[in-house]
C-alpha cells in the first residue's frame, strides 16, 4: 500500500515544471524597418510569434527605451493595438490579457532595429 501511495504521488508531480513568466526570458534581436509605414518589428518579416499558456502578457524588457504596439491576427488581416512607451532595462508590457495560442508580431516605432528579452 505504501508503494501503491508513492506511486500515485509521483504520477501527480510533472516531469518538468515549466519556467514562470519572465524568469530567463529569451533575448530577441528585432529586425530594422524600411521607412514611417514599415516601423522595425519582431519576429521575422512574414513570421508570428503565438502566445503561450506561461504569460497572460506580453512582456518586454527594452535594452533602448522605445514605443512599441502588438499586431494581433485577425481573420485574414492584423489589427494593431495603439503604441505605448517601454522604459529601458525593466520589464514593461506590450499588451495585457492576451488569449492563450494568439498569434502576433510586434512593431518598434522608428527603423532601428530593438533589443532586449520578450516573454509571453
Amino acid at each position: 500500500m505504501t508503494a501503491a501511495a508513492g506511486q500515485a504521488a509521483a504520477s501527480d508531480t510533472p516531469v518538468s515544471t515549466a519556467r514562470a513568466c519572465t524568469v530567463n526570458a529569451p533575448r530577441f534581436t528585432g529586425s530594422p524597418g524600411t521607412g514611417s509605414n514599415d516601423p522595425a518589428f519582431w519576429p521575422a518579416r512574414g513570421t508570428y510569434a503565438t502566445t503561450t499558456t506561461r504569460c497572460k502578457d506580453i512582456n518586454l524588457k527594452l535594452d533602448a527605451s522605445r514605443e512599441v504596439r502588438t499586431c494581433f491576427k485577425k481573420g485574414s488581416g492584423w489589427d494593431c493595438n495603439g503604441w505605448r512607451g517601454l522604459a529601458a532595462g525593466r520589464w514593461g508590457l506590450a499588451a495585457t490579457d492576451v488569449l492563450d495560442n494568439t498569434k502576433f508580431f510586434v512593431q518598434f516605432k522608428g527603423t532601428t532595429r530593438a533589443t532586449g528579452l520578450i516573454d509571453y
